[in-house]
């Protein structure tokens, strides 16, 4: 599924310890060899069906997928599915960002996209996609990534983070910028998850600057932590399509 953001401008823009930051050195990215699989995606998955509810999770107890198997119990909002059947705060836990309707349809369908949230920040890859028909939650599916105690206030400014990406690149910093990263947003603070180490196959959530280069690069796009100055991951910010003669 697409993650997507709006702009946290005052989060993202600003910190007052840039002095007593000290920046690492990063003559290559944390995880310049792969992060692995994320456990959440594998195919490890079980579903389960009770009382015309079908429930998806992954292997570590999330849910992925549920689809009502009947319409006489199905919820007719978002706002009760999540409370009735998935268990979050949708409120609190989540953003609305898109909401679309296939009015071809001689019986449309409509969309509803929630972006995963943390005190404001959003989490890169995770959300949910709510389908309705007739009224009805039809069935719903995404990702959600527990969070517990996570400080999201960065241990220096944005304008920091893309100095240190820039002397990484030999690029000048007007050069780095924050949009591309997600389809429709342009956060420059977000939540995503990495392994603990090099190596590990356990995941933990931490805070991130989103950066992007202005311009075609194969380090185009990079995650670097907002606590420790490290810059975790590069990936290129364009897209080879390969046309076959």
């Amino acid at each position: 599924m697409s993650a997507l953001v709006l702009t946290m401008g005052g989060l993202s823009s600003c910190s007052s310890n840039d002095d007593e930051f000290s920046e690492p050195e990063n003559p290559s990215p944390e995880f310049a060899e792969g992060i692995g699989l994320n456990p959440r995606f594998t195919s490890s998955q079980t579903t389960t069906s009770n009382n015309g509810v079908e429930i998806t999770r992954d292997s570590l107890g999330s849910i992925r997928w549920i689809v009502f198997q009947s319409k006489d119990i199905a919820p007719t909002s978002a706002t009760a599915l999540f409370s009735q059947y998935i268990g979050y705060d949708l409120e609190k836990d989540f953003r609305l960002y898109r909401q679309e309707s296939s009015d071809w349809m001689e019986n449309p369908i409509k969309v509803e996209c929630y972006q995963q949230q943390y005190k404001g920040i959003i989490l890169y890859e995770a959300g949910f996609n709510v389908r309705f028909q007739n009224g009805k939650v039809i069935d719903c599916d995404g990702v959600y990534v527990p969070v517990d105690n996570l400080d999201v206030t960065p241990s220096f400014s944005l304008q920091r983070a893309k100095e240190i990406y820039a002397k990484y690149l030999k690029v000048p910093v007007e050069n780095v910028g924050t949009g591309g990263i997600l389809i429709e947003f342009d956060d420059a603070l977000m939540i995503a998850e990495f392994p603990v180490s090099k190596g590990s196959s356990q995941w933990a959530p931490r805070l991130v600057y989103a950066l992007s280069y202005n311009g075609m690069h194969n380090e185009g796009f990079c995650f670097l932590d907002a606590h420790t100055g490290r810059i975790l991951k590069t990936w290129n910010n364009y897209i080879t399509n390969f046309i076959p003669f």
